[in-house]
């Protein structure tokens, strides 16, 4: 997630320039090594109801200098400082591939490793004093997926810095057309589902247009299960929980 309160991704044209200069297809082949798949989507193609390949803005190196450039900042010439929860490999992997992305608009990006529980504090604190770019690993927590990835990183509350109840709004980041197509989507899940699906697609659009973050890829998982245990169904809601023993049985 971007800092959207803060200078410079208060400007919506330094957050595309920085979404189009980033080569996700290399990056996911540097650091998943086929344990993953890049995506534009803000859903995993896992949730077919609300899935759609969402439009793609790179990379295009020349293109992201333009539109810094039309922003204020034609040879970047700023400092940034991204954070990430040290416990993670995946990301620790991926902080220096986009510190070396943005190295090539002339931006500096430092990186600082932290507790999950660090950084999602400085987070919460004064936007002004928080980190430039949240990386975060985010699952769906219910399971509509529409109602929990949309809602709980980009719905905000009119009150600054913009925080929903579940305070994972890291970007601050607040559209009042986004918040009431993902209201709307949320009534008509279950009586209308195709009214809820052009709705979130609709939100999702807007989320390409606004930019208050970026989705990088979605992570694969790999398991070794026997051909004499039976019932296994891998868990797309709860990583930490991949799968629940009660549903496996044996042939044996």
């Amino acid at each position: 997630n971007f800092c959207t309160k803060n200078a410079p991704f208060n400007d919506v044209r330094v957050r595309q320039a920085f979404i189009t200069i980033l080569n996700k297809q290399e990056m996911v082949d540097l650091i998943a090594g086929g344990y993953g798949k890049p995506v534009q989507s803000y859903f995993a193609p896992t949730h077919s109801k609300y899935w759609i390949e969402l439009p793609s803005r790179g990379p295009d190196v020349e293109k992201a200098k333009k539109m810094l450039a039309e922003a204020g900042y034609p040879d970047g010439g700023f400092d940034l400082k991204l954070t990430y929860a040290s416990e993670n490999d995946v990301e620790a992997a991926f902080a220096p591939l986009i510190k070396d992305s943005f190295a090539e608009l002339g931006v500096n990006v430092t990186i600082e490793p932290m507790l999950w529980s660090q950084q999602w504090e400085l987070a919460k604190s004064d936007p002004a004093n928080a980190q430039d770019m949240f990386l975060l690993l985010y699952w769906p927590t219910y399971s509509d997926a529409g109602s929990d990835n949309l809602w709980s990183m980009f719905y905000g509350t009119e009150e600054s810095p913009h925080l929903n109840v579940t305070a994972f709004n890291m970007s601050y980041w607040m559209n009042a057309d986004f918040n009431a197509l993902v209201d709307e989507a949320g009534a008509t899940t279950v009586t209308d589902p195709a009214t809820a699906q052009a709705k979130y697609i609709e939100a999702m659009n807007l989320l390409v247009e606004e930019a208050p973050g970026v989705f990088f890829m979605d992570v694969k998982s790999a398991f070794v299960v026997p051909t004499y245990i039976e019932g296994f169904k891998y868990n797309i809601n709860y990583p930490f929980t991949p799968y629940f023993f009660y549903q496996l049985s044996t042939t044996k």
